[in-house]
């Protein structure tokens, strides 16, 4: 890719939404994203043997509810370690579900937050989001208080300024190891995309 030495693109399925990347009500004017690409697509260590995959979707995208459940029960087998980007899109809805997700990963329920927003039908409004905080065993007042605080902000930002770098137009988008996808993939699809990933991981850009 140009502009990202060390990274290749490779043609994905469907998208939700397109266009440039543009979230509703995130400051977009200064690029937050750092200087390394990788600091900015894997914030976490890098885990020994699994295939860095960040991935970044939409709580409206209809291709992310595929996605999600099947890159959550790769990581829970250790197949890859993922850093779950917000990018929402869509709407204002998705913002909204985007900065919860975000703020729920502080009190540590992102995962819940993330598959029920990213499930469901109804839109998230702050009953329903103390309804899943309930759920979660969290605190409601501090997850509604925390989806308009500055490390939110930040993150929507960072993410926003990577997915602008990376052609990410549309939801989901996935940089596994070197490997930039845009669009969905099939299990299958995905899995030949990890092997090879694993074969080259000792020199690829995020190692």
């Amino acid at each position: 890719m140009a502009g990202l030495p060390g990274f290749r693109r490779l043609a994905g399925g469907q998208t939700s939404g397109g266009g440039a990347v543009a979230l509703i009500g995130v400051d977009h004017d200064a690029e937050r994203i750092p200087a390394s690409p990788c600091t900015g697509l894997f914030p976490e260590r890098i885990v020994s043997g699994s295939v860095p995959v960040a991935y970044f979707s939409d709580a409206r995208c209809i291709y992310c509810r595929t996605m999600s459940p099947m890159l959550k029960r790769m990581e829970e087998a250790g197949e890859i370690a993922v850093a779950w980007h917000e990018l929402p899109l869509l709407s204002p809805a998705s913002v909204v579900a985007a900065r919860a997700s975000i703020a729920a990963r502080a009190q540590g329920a992102f995962d819940i937050f993330h598959q029920r927003l990213m499930g469901t039908p109804f839109l998230p409004t702050d009953p329903y989001l103390r309804d899943i905080a309930r759920d979660a065993g969290i605190d409601p007042a501090r997850l509604l208080s925390d989806m308009n605080a500055p490390f939110v902000e930040d993150e929507l930002a960072v993410s926003a300024a990577l997915a602008r770098r990376f052609g990410f137009i549309g939801t989901p988008g996935m940089v596994i190891g070197r490997t930039v996808v845009l669009g969905q993939l099939s299990e299958a699809a995905l899995a030949r995309l990890l092997a090879i990933e694993r074969a080259e991981a000792a020199s690829g850009p995020c190692r």
